[in-house]
């Protein structure tokens, strides 16, 4: 079998002359482990068309009539062109590029296609990656909050099936990027070496990026969905980059930061001008739900909420607990039942009683919220028996639903709603979604989450011929999406509200970053939530925009405490749901709960909000609200907590911790003890220097200054406290300027 070599500064690649496939990938450091787990039936790339009849149909570089391959090289460039002619049968053909450097690490990859079979062509997916299954192995995946696939995670990926790469409603509406997938990079890594793979796109090009099982191993997928012509030529118009990987996932995130905080979309805190001072000064988040108790229950109005001014002096005893003004979000309030959208109008309470809850509010110095729905225009609520047919009927709803490949309406039924999803380019959408906001505007509200469904500030995919975008989804979504927040942005200035902020579900892709303050970022502590949560978007864009927690999650009977410990090491305002009396839901879960029983301690609950409050507003503001995440330190002498809740049997450290510098380069470690007892712990790490000064923000504020013995240093935690230590002040102009890049 013929061979084509390729090599970069730093690792050597290997294609199969006769078919153009990547058989081998190793680094020059490890050159005894294999990176890429290859089998001949292993295509060089996949397409995805429609035929006449509007489905679905998969050709890939198997099926070209004939492959040519051409090599170029200059003094420190080689490039291999791979032209396969009369792919699929069809008159199209794909040329597959790969440069490699002796001045770089990546490789660089591109696609051109030339198409004059008049079809429409969905996505063009390249390159063919396929990692070993092994079992010491772990996948990072840029999507949700943040996920690492390792262990028996990996076996229960999806296998490579077609239906995986189809943008239809068994998919969902958020799977691509930017969406669901915030972020344009995979990676994979054992504990001997691994694989970098990412686009290096800056104009929101729609993709989707995800891991399948694939044998002999797990396929790196990425498809580049869109734009391509019917009839014409396109070149891909940025890089996809390959390469080892030395380290682990925190190594693959920093290659990915540093080229993402150095795109248009990556604007510091530091330097934005669109996020008021009042969310600057980290409000703790309160919900309050106006109907139903969970979601998919009854859905009876909450007497002691309505009406709204009720809740104020419930909120007054939990803002002098926490010794900070607060943000209320109010939930569920709208006229067709819970998160029914766009018949949601009057409120529920009226439209009277909410204004005047949110004046008394923001008199108090507090701010009042609220989550929506989305573009999703909800036929059916399982709690209450809502039918909106007639509504959608008269409202001629059917001309702003996304359609389908196939022309149907796109439907989404997978929870206690039946909606259909929005197309927000679409004249109706935006007019509906926009007037929804501005009257939201106008009850005072200055926290506004319009998009919660569209999960990560993801644009519904459409194939409508006559909603005024091409008939494939591609990069008019993102355009879309500028669009419609554009016009929210222009309604608050309209009003005189100028300090109002757009947030979004889930961490706000990277591309649509300029458009949203806020992201409501769940995380996931040990022990509770989401298996495999990690950190990663707070690594990457912690200082471009504002997170909060409220909808974390945290083990029984001590959730709170622990969500809010690890919101507050990870940088998010904290936050929780307040029940009837005044108090907070101190349960399992990313919502909502039963009232009764009541668990935990309400006490406990709301110190740890108060100290992890009082470190963002005071010592810890630098890092905690405009920093950037780092490696974690060594804390040694953590103490697992165990007990038994409900046949669980269940296991959190008493001390969460994350690293942060801030932007003149200094280094902090913050540490959260959500336990009611002191706990000791050591902290080493030389990135402190020798000096440092320990903030601890307890019952009592303390700054101690203290030597780091050898790198180390002895800590004591008070109970359900929040503490800093901060590293010396470096004086170089790098440093200084770290933000600035």
């Amino acid at each position: 079998m013929p061979r084509i070599t390729l090599e970069t500064i730093t690792d050597r690649l290997t294609f199969d002359a006769a078919s153009g496939r990547l058989v081998s990938l190793v680094a020059k450091i490890a050159p005894d482990v294999e990176l890429i787990a290859s089998s001949p039936d292993h295509p060089a790339f996949v397409l995805q068309i429609l035929t006449p009849g509007r489905e679905y149909r998969r050709i890939d570089s198997r099926s070209a009539r004939r492959l040519a391959v051409k090599r170029e090289a200059t003094r420190d460039l080689e490039k291999l062109i791979f032209a396969f002619t009369g792919v699929g049968g069809m008159d199209m053909d794909v040329d597959l590029t790969v440069r490699a450097s002796s001045r770089e690490g990546l490789s660089r990859w591109s696609a051109t296609l030339r198409n004059r079979a008049d079809v429409q062509v969905v996505d063009v997916q390249f390159p063919f990656v396929v990692v070993p299954a092994d079992a010491n192995g772990a996948v990072l995946v840029p999507a949700g909050s943040g996920e690492l696939h390792e262990g028996r995670r990996l076996d229960s990926l999806p296998g490579d099936e077609p239906s995986q790469w189809q943008l239809i409603p068994e998919n969902g509406g958020c799977s691509h990027y930017p969406g669901g997938v915030f972020a344009q990079f995979l990676s994979w890594h054992n504990n001997r070496a691994g694989i970098y793979l990412a686009c290096e796109d800056t104009q929101g090009n729609v993709k989707l990026i995800k891991p399948l099982r694939h044998p002999p191993g797990i396929r790196l997928g990425i498809a580049h969905v869109g734009d391509w012509p019917a009839e014409g030529v396109r070149t891909l118009e940025y890089d996809v980059v390959l390469s080892t990987l030395a380290g682990d996932w925190y190594d693959a995130a920093e290659i990915y930061r540093r080229w993402s905080l150095r795109q248009k979309w990556a604007r510091p805190l530091t330097r934005r001008t669109d996020v008021p001072a009042w969310l600057l000064d980290s409000p703790p988040h309160i919900t309050i739900r106006l109907q139903g108790y969970v979601d998919d229950g009854p859905t009876p109005a909450i007497a002691e909420f309505l009406p709204y001014e009720k809740c104020v002096p419930l909120l007054e005893k939990i803002a002098a607990r926490v010794e900070a003004p607060l943000t209320a979000v109010l939930m569920s309030w709208e006229r067709g039942g819970p998160w029914v959208y766009p018949d949601c109008f009057p409120p529920i309470g009226g439209d009277e009683s909410i204004g005047r809850f949110t004046a008394l509010a923001r008199a108090r110095g507090w701010h009042v919220g609220s989550f929506c729905n989305g573009t999703r225009w909800v036929m059916s609520h399982s709690g209450n028996g809502y039918d909106g047919r007639k509504y959608f009927e008269e409202h001629q709803g059917a001309e702003s639903v996304c359609r389908r490949h196939d022309g149907g309406l796109w439907a989404d039924d997978w929870d206690w709603r039946a909606s259909y999803l929005g197309c927000v380019a679409q004249p109706l959408t935006r007019r509906v979604a926009v007037d929804f906001v501005k009257r939201l505007i106008g009850w005072g509200l200055e926290s506004i989450q319009f998009f919660d469904q569209n999960f990560n500030a993801a644009t519904f995919p459409c194939f409508a011929a006559d909603h005024g975008h091409p008939s494939i989804p591609g990069k008019w979504m993102a355009e879309a999406m500028w669009t419609m927040m554009t016009a929210f942005h222009q309604a608050a200035i309209e009003a005189g509200e100028t300090g109002a902020i757009q947030s979004t579900e889930n961490a706000c892709n990277e591309y649509c970053l300029p458009l949203f303050q806020q992201s409501d970022v769940r995380v996931s502590p040990p022990g509770s939530g989401r298996a495999g949560f990690v950190p990663v978007y707070h690594y990457l864009f912690h200082e471009c925009t504002i997170m909060h927690g409220m909808m974390s999650t945290g083990a029984e009977p001590h959730a709170l405490p622990i969500r809010n410990a690890w919101n507050g090491v990870l940088g998010e305002i904290p936050g929780a749901v307040m029940i009837g009396d005044g108090t907070l839901l101190n349960r399992e879960t990313f919502n909502w709960a039963e009232w009764e029983p009541k668990v935990g301690s309400n006490e406990d609950a709301l110190e740890m909000i108060r100290t992890v409050t009082a470190m963002r507003r005071g010592p810890g503001r630098n890092f905690l609200v405009y920093g950037r995440m780092q490696r974690p330190a060594k804390v040694m002498g953590v103490d697992i907590v165990r007990w038994q809740w409900q046949s669980r049997q269940l296991e959190v450290p008493a001390v969460a911790h994350a690293c942060w510098q801030a932007p003149n380069g200094q280094h902090g470690v913050v540490l959260a003890n959500w336990t009611a007892e002191n706990r000791f712990v050591r902290l080493s790490d030389p990135r402190l220097g020798a000096q440092a000064t320990v903030h601890t923000c307890a019952r009592s504020m303390a700054a101690t200054p203290a030597t780091m013995g050898e790198g180390t240093l002895d800590l004591v935690l008070p109970p359900l406290s929040c503490v800093l230590v901060a590293g010396e002040v470096p004086t170089t102009a790098a440093s200084i300027a770290l933000f600035q890049e």
